[in-house]
């Protein structure tokens, strides 16, 4: 049976049961159920990727790429970002990310569907390099090549490459401005700096040269054995332009304050020779060392990261 509604058409009693159901699927259509974005699927992935400090890509085919529960993170690869122009435009099929290589030299990159991993795709690059070309225009004259520890002191590294890759690069023209002993031990040679100064004036250094903001210093790349290579600093903090070859092992003077990021590994015999050269010198007590300053410069002709 049927009630009718006075000037209507005949319209069915509906239960309450008939109602829940109504309600929930009204809910539903409306957005109110499952809000649990659709699953992405990937039949396949991979990273192109050649050299730290370098952008790398990541390339991936699937389903549901363009899910706002899909997530590509990667702990060696920072600035993750996914490409919508050029020719790298990511669809809901094949999708494309791209990242700067820093924090290790073997990583691999997570992909995730609503929070669980569905593929992982690795990388492998090789430890950074640096060449400096380096003259005076008499007896120094090579290239000094550092290996740097991008896995230890990653933003040390990345900083210091940042430098380097500037266009020209920033240490292209700077000199070695300090070679220096130590006071109470003038028979050995303490360390050669360098990075902030261009050419002298009549023998004088100029202005340092303007840096990029200082960052902080990293302790973990290891102690200042002999030729490794250190960023210089006045404090916490402070940490710019300005790098240090240390001439002999000098772990115990300089402690744990120092952001070691690399060595040198090849090269030895032009970093002597930078110690040999011709020098003005005075003491500096304050740093309890006898500073000289090379004369003529011994310049940094190019700066150049080689791989």
């Amino acid at each position: 049976m049927s009630k009718l509604i006075r000037g209507t058409a005949a319209v069915p009693m509906i239960g309450k049961a008939t109602l829940a159901i109504l309600g929930l699927a009204a809910l539903s259509a409306c957005g109110g159920g499952d809000s649990t974005p659709p699953a992405s699927t990937v039949s396949s992935s991979s990273v192109a990727a050649t050299r730290y400090g370098s952008p790398a890509v990541i390339s991936i085919a699937g389903t549901n790429l363009d899910s706002a529960g899909l997530s590509v993170t990667s702990s060696g690869c920072k600035n993750m970002t996914r490409s919508t122009t050029g020719q790298l435009v990511s669809t809901a099929t094949n999708a494309y990310y791209t990242c700067t290589v820093s924090g290790a030299f073997t990583s691999s990159v997570d992909i995730k569907s609503n929070g669980t991993t569905i593929a992982t795709a690795p990388f492998t690059v090789p430890a950074p390099q640096v060449t400096f070309t380096v003259s005076n225009g008499l007896g120094v004259n090579g290239a000094i090549v550092l290996t740097l520890m991008g896995d230890k002191v990653p933003t040390t590294v990345d900083n210091f490459l940042s430098y380097v890759n500037k266009s020209p690069s920033f240490y292209k023209g700077t000199i070695f401005h300090r070679v220096a002993k130590l006071i109470n031990d003038p028979s050995h040679y303490f360390v050669i700096q360098g990075g902030g100064y261009g050419a002298t004036v009549n023998g004088q250094l100029p202005a340092h040269k303007a840096t990029d903001a200082p960052i902080a210093v990293e302790t973990a790349g290891g102690n200042n054995v002999q030729w490794s290579v250190a960023m210089a600093n006045s404090g916490p903090g402070t940490v710019t332009s300005e790098f240090f070859f240390n001439a002999q092992d000098n772990t115990a003077i300089l402690a744990n304050g120092y952001s070691v990021f690399g060595n040198i590994t090849a090269g030895v015999d032009v970093a002597q020779a930078i110690l040999a050269a011709p020098a003005t010198c005075a003491n500096n007590a304050l740093a309890g060392s006898i500073d000289c300053l090379p004369q003529p410069d011994v310049t940094i002709t190019d700066a150049t990261q080689t791989r």
